[in-house]
């Protein structure tokens, strides 16, 4: 599961659209085409699994590479963040 928390400190990325794969059973991949019409509407493959994204712009690929390698960072903004907010909603 992704937090909207992420969303606010990682880009949009390959790797977060992707944390679905393996997580749906068998019987509806093999119906994905029926169940989600929009997949192929978006230009997806809705057989494919996982699906091709395509190539993320290079600004996304860097920043996604920044915060995986600056995790550390990220989570302790993440929590900065959180706990001023939890500050603010008490007060």
């Amino acid at each position: 599961m992704e937090r909207s928390s992420d969303q606010v400190v990682k880009p949009v990325n390959v790797e977060a659209l992707s944390k679905w794969v393996g997580a749906i059973p068998d019987d509806v991949l093999q119906e994905m085409d029926t169940i989600a019409p929009m997949l192929q509407a978006f230009g997806y493959d809705p057989k494919a699994n996982p699906p091709n994204y395509g190539e993320p712009d290079p600004e996304v690929a860097t920043n996604t590479y920044d915060v995986q390698k600056n995790s550390d960072k990220w989570v302790k903004t993440v929590q900065d963040v959180l706990q001023q907010s939890k500050k603010l909603s008490d007060a």
